[in-house]
């Protein structure tokens, strides 16, 4: 069904006018999302039996409301939310498809919400917004692999170290799971929204110590960490920010950024960790980086690790069809079948995509 010009031109003017629809900042807002992470039942989460983690986005709108800068943020040559919203060729475009109900549930002009507008801009043909860690998976392995304050165990809350913290997801998971938090990572606005979030929802008896400089060049204290877990950045993937410090600026080919970042923030992690305890590092392999798992995995090796374990990060739950029309009208194959190439394979089961998570034992 089309749309008229003159309708998708109004309710373009009027957005517009409203402005970039952000995650709401308020105080309200965010202690109620707070809440529900916090009161969420994460043991629903966690199949150990198949050692699968599995998915719900509680609090992950917590951390985008500290994050404004990163809808701008590049990936590779995709376009950005930001991109697409100040493009009106573009919006219009996407807001034809909103109010038509091609590729998004159609909606009348007024009941077009913010939730709507940032799921169009997330998902516009050729665009990709910078990804977050799930603060309740984050907070699901701090659960397996961290002793909590437990005076009927007579056992302290562990520190964990996270080598790259991004935006948000681990930070929330660690004050959700109540362990003690170290972080590193070297972007300005990034490092600003983390030190938000440590302040309002941090536990005045746990530390969290923030630091803006890159995993590489962090030496914790020898066996002074209990875990260590991150989501290292896909080389020269996600362009985080502009600082010198930013791995793929400093280190600006594969095997320099495999070198000297990646194998030195494991072999960091070595150093901190506890003997007998646990570094986890959540990547995955791409068509930028076709190895990543199996590099990693070597890597850790050589420093001295012992590959223990894996566990399984769900990360799509569609169910049905395996055709799905863009916002182009394209009709493309669902990205749901796990036509998988590598050496460590997936779970299988049906209408579900998985990430692994590698454990390794110090």
């Amino acid at each position: 069904m089309s749309v008229s010009d003159e309708l998708v031109q109004r309710v373009h003017d009027d957005w517009k006018k409203r402005g970039f629809p952000y995650y709401p900042t308020d105080e309200n807002w965010r202690n109620h999302i707070y809440k529900q992470l916090v009161s969420f039942k994460r043991d629903t989460l966690v199949d150990r039996r198949i050692k699968v983690i599995g998915q719900s986005a509680h609090g992950l709108n917590l951390a985008w409301s500290f994050m404004e800068h990163a809808w701008g943020i590049k990936c590779g040559k995709m376009n950005t939310p930001i991109e697409i919203w100040e493009n009106e060729e573009h919006l219009k475009k996407g807001l034809a498809k909103i109010l038509s109900g091609t590729f998004f549930p159609k909606k009348l002009p007024h009941k077009i919400t913010e939730s709507d507008m940032r799921s169009m801009l997330r998902r516009y043909s050729g665009t990709q917004m910078v990804s977050n860690f799930r603060p309740t998976a984050a907070a699901a392995l701090y659960d397996i692999f961290v002793d909590k304050d437990s005076p009927l165990e007579g056992t302290e809350a562990g520190t964990v170290w996270d080598p790259s913290m991004g935006y948000g997801g681990r930070l929330l998971g660690a004050i959700a799971a109540g362990v003690n938090y170290i972080g590193t990572d070297p972007c300005v606005p990034t490092y600003e929204g983390l030190k938000q979030i440590r302040d309002a929802y941090g536990h005045s008896h746990k530390s969290y110590v923030l630091l803006k400089q890159g995993s590489e060049t962090y030496t914790p204290t020898e066996e002074s960490l209990d875990f260590v877990f991150t989501s290292p950045p896909y080389f020269g993937w996600e362009a985080y920010g502009d600082e010198p410090e930013q791995s793929s600026i400093k280190f600006d080919t594969s095997d320099m950024w495999k070198e000297h970042f990646l194998k030195k923030t494991i072999a960091n992690a070595y150093h901190g960790l506890k003997t007998g305890k646990y570094l986890a590092l959540n990547v995955a392999n791409t068509k930028q980086y076709k190895t990543f798992e199996e590099d990693t995995v070597a890597l850790a090796k050589e420093v001295g690790f012992e590959h223990a374990d894996t566990w399984w990060l769900a990360l799509s739950t569609q169910q049905g069809g395996s055709a799905v029309s863009t916002l182009d009208g394209d009709v493309i194959e669902k990205k749901q079948k796990q036509k998988y190439m590598g050496e460590y394979v997936r779970p299988d089961i049906p209408g579900r995509k998985f990430e692994p998570t590698f454990i390794f034992k110090k």
